[in-house]
Parts: structure tokens; sequence; C-alpha cells
């Protein structure tokens, strides 16, 4: 059995920097959720010692969004995982991984600032993608 949740609490880091673009200040708000997924892994059998376990994995996943509007708003693609097990049975109301999460704050933070800053120069380039095509 899997389960997917998307963990808001446990990871709602936020990171804002300001960009000057062609002389104009633009805010932009990058956001760290973590996608968990769980899966249980043993056998529980009847007359024997319980031998389950909960496996999560969580997925670090980095929102932008620009103060000035809904416009070059998008999720940017990051490989950080962390991950863990504990004892039983994974049960939705658990929230093992939410848990055990909490101890990576501040590695989730670090990680947000720095894709906040490796996506200045892709930034820049939209803003500048953006600004070509309303001036033709």
């Amino acid at each position: 059995m899997s389960i997917t949740l998307i963990a808001l609490a446990a990871a709602a880091a936020s990171h804002s920097v300001t960009i000057d673009h062609q002389g104009q200040q633009l805010g932009a708000t990058y956001t760290a959720r973590t996608e968990m997924r769980t899966k249980t892994i043993g056998a529980k059998t009847p007359n024997r010692m319980d031998n389950q376990r909960c496996q999560w994995t969580a997925t670090v996943v980095v929102d932008r969004k620009l103060d000035h509007g809904p416009a070059l708003a998008r999720t940017i693609a990051t490989d950080k995982q962390f991950s863990g097990s504990e004892a039983g049975a994974c049960t939705p109301g658990r929230n093992s991984g939410a848990r055990n999460l909490a101890q990576h704050r501040e590695k989730i933070e670090a990680h947000l600032v720095a894709v906040a800053q490796a996506d200045r120069a892709p930034l820049l380039a939209e803003l500048d993608s953006v600004r070509n095509l309303a001036s033709n």
C-alpha cells in the first residue's frame, strides 16, 4: 500500500528576493513544500511479531511567485529528498514523515535559498522574453 500526501505545514518555508530588471524592482517569493510518499513494507502475520515498517520519502518542491501578479509563477524542479522509516504500518492519520521532517527544517531552508539564487538568471531571461514579446 502506498500513500501520497502533500505536507505543506511540515516544510512551509519561504524566501523573498528583490530583482532589479531594467530599472524596475521586482519581488519574487519562493516557497518550499514537500510531497510525501509513504509505503508499508513487511508482513503482519497472526501469532507472530509484527514485521511492518512505514517508509517515507519527502521530495522538496519550490514554487516561485512574482509579487506583481501571477505571470511567470512556476514550480521549480529540485531533486532534494529526505527519507526514513518507523516501526508499524503507514496509516493516513499517522503523519510519520511530517513529524520526522521537522528535524530537517534548516536543510530545507538552506536548499530554498540556493534554489532562489540559482533561479535568478532564468527569471531574468523570462522577464526579458516577456518584455520583448510585449514590445513587438
